[in-house]
Formats: C-alpha cells, sequence, structure tokens
C-alpha cells in the first residue's frame, strides 16, 4: 500500500523521525495505526459495557478497576516497543 499524506501530515511524521523518537517513517505511521486499532477496540469495549448495563448486568468496581489497570499496563507496554 502506498499512501499520499497530507503536507502538514507528512512534514510532522518526518519531524518525529528527525528528532530521533522513530527509526523511520514507516515506524512512527505504524505506531499512529496501533493507536487508532487500540482506539477502536476501546470503542468496542464500552459499547459492550453499555449494552450490558441497558440489560442491567454490572460488575463490582474492583473487578472493573483491576481489567483496566491490565489494558493501561497492555498498553504501555505496546507504546514502549517502538
Amino acid at each position: 500500500m502506498n499512501l499520499d499524506l497530507p503536507v502538514e501530515a507528512n512534514d510532522f511524521v518526518k519531524s518525529l523521525v528527525a528528532q530521533g523518537k522513530y527509526q523511520s517513517e514507516e515506524a512512527a505511521v505504524l505506531d499512529g495505526i496501533r493507536l487508532l486499532k487500540g482506539r477502536e477496540e476501546l470503542r468496542a469495549k464500552i459499547a459492550t459495557g453499555i449494552d450490558q448495563l441497558d440489560r442491567g448486568d454490572s460488575f463490582d468496581e474492583e473487578s472493573v478497576f483491576d481489567e483496566v489497570e491490565a489494558e493501561i499496563a497492555r498498553v504501555e507496554s505496546l507504546n514502549n516497543q517502538c
């Protein structure tokens, strides 16, 4: 797949590489895609949770916080891989 990014986006990606935040433009774009994927997964989980609440299903707060903390740790470990 070849993409033509708008000038502003292209300049931003190049600046990230120039600053040493990424080794290549491809790595920067892949990280952006990983973030988008994570956002979509989170939206799906939120929708599932809303559906559960609408049905009257709920969880105790300790379980919820444990799951949220695990998800934060997972996302942070993905971000540290770049």
